[in-house]
């Protein structure tokens, strides 16, 4: 049994590192026509059909993780995330909470063995609108737009296991850290209505995990919904998270790379 609850402890931990889209691609804008004492708040429900790649360990035991987007849907019991980006004139700052519970049943050896993961993530930071320049666009010089926007700040991540085997108890682990990020994002807008963002950010730096790296790649289409502006987004996206902490039977480690298309709509407020 041991083997099998290993890797289902690996699940459960690990996919919810994968849900963390990010702390500031879908609400990339560009909002030429709003007042400079005016704060403009977008938000964001989004989605992410990941697969992830690497390998963790959990006291004594490895294992390699290779777990597909259906995987992950089998055991998401409960998931929310969202995003919400704030600016008045250069100043923005962004908040990214994430939760979910992951949920598995098992029949291992004879036994029934229940798997509950409990997880939150809260990403909050601040960025400064450095370039913000008019550039060539579809329609010739100066009908274009390139926006620069270097931001840092922190994501904290805290998950929680609970394995119940049936008339043998319950047992439980938890684990918390704090990064700090560094990153900057870029959108050039070559239409009324259709725009590129990019970003890209490292944290880390061993003070929580021992490194973490993530970049995407976004196209936003603006248009009206529900009386509101609001941008359409789809891409691809990649988070690495190499984490480690404890020692011999208290070990806990992942070194795991989740990638795949994303897509969510942000709403102006």
């Amino acid at each position: 049994m041991t083997d099998r609850y290993i890797r289902h402890l690996f699940v459960s931990l690990l996919t919810f590192s994968a849900l963390l889209f990010g702390e500031n691609g879908l609400a990339v804008t560009d909002d030429t026509g709003a007042e400079e004492d005016e704060w403009i708040t977008w938000v964001a429900p989004y989605l992410w059909g990941l697969s992830l790649s690497g390998d963790a360990q959990v006291g004594d035991k490895k294992g390699d993780v290779d777990i597909s987007f259906s995987e992950i849907l089998d055991d998401i019991n409960i998931g929310a995330m969202g995003f919400i980006d704030g600016r008045k004139d250069r100043i923005g700052y962004f908040i990214n909470p994430i939760y979910s519970r992951l949920k598995a049943k098992e029949n291992v050896d004879g036994e029934k063995v229940d798997v509950t993961n409990d997880s939150a993530i809260v990403a909050i930071g601040g960025y400064y609108r450095w370039i913000d320049t008019k550039v060539s666009g579809r329609n010739g010089d100066g009908t274009g737009r390139l926006v620069v926007e270097p931001y840092g700040g922190v994501r904290w991540t805290y998950l929680r296991v609970k394995v119940d085997v049936d008339g043998k108890g319950q047992g439980e682990k938890s684990e918390n850290w704090l990064d700090p990020i560094v990153g900057s994002r870029l959108m050039y807008v070559w239409d009324p209505r259709w725009d590129i963002a990019f970003a890209a950010d490292v944290g880390g730096f061993g003070t929580g995990s021992d490194s973490a790296w993530n970049i995407h790649l976004l196209l936003g289409y603006r248009l009206q919904l529900f009386g509101r502006e609001a941008i359409i987004r789809g891409g691809y996206r990649a988070l690495h998270q190499e984490y480690k902490t404890g020692s011999g039977r208290s070990t806990f480690k992942w070194d795991v790379t989740q990638e795949g298309p994303i897509a969510g709509i942000a709403l102006k407020f």
